[in-house]
């Protein structure tokens, strides 16, 4: 029975870039969702002792843009990372198998 783990830097190289690209676009899609569904004006009705009763609004669209732009940015920096690393695997099977060739 065969491993399900590659056996060569070059072969787990390959699967770095499109586990990149679901990280980079996984990672904007939930943003973007974080962005919507957090982004809302909430009111409240608050009873007021003197006034009766006052609307209370409070605006988080704010926070919806600080966490759109928290999580994109780890999203893009993941996906950096992985082809950093993806850079560095295949730059090091070169430097094996020329090793191996002996020049």
């Amino acid at each position: 029975m065969q491993s399900p783990v590659p056996s060569d830097a070059r072969t787990f190289a390959r699967l770095l870039g499109p586990l990149a690209a679901a990280v980079f676009v996984g990672g904007w899609v939930l943003a973007v969702a974080a962005f919507f569904v957090i982004g809302t004006e909430t009111c409240d009705e608050v009873s007021v002792a003197l006034a009766g009763s006052i609307k209370a609004c409070r605006d988080t669209t704010s926070d919806s843009v600080i966490l759109l732009t928290v999580i994109g940015f780890a999203a893009t920096v993941g996906a950096i990372f992985l082809l950093a690393i993806r850079h560095l695997l295949f730059a090091l099977a070169d430097i094996e198998q020329n090793t191996r060739k002996g020049g």
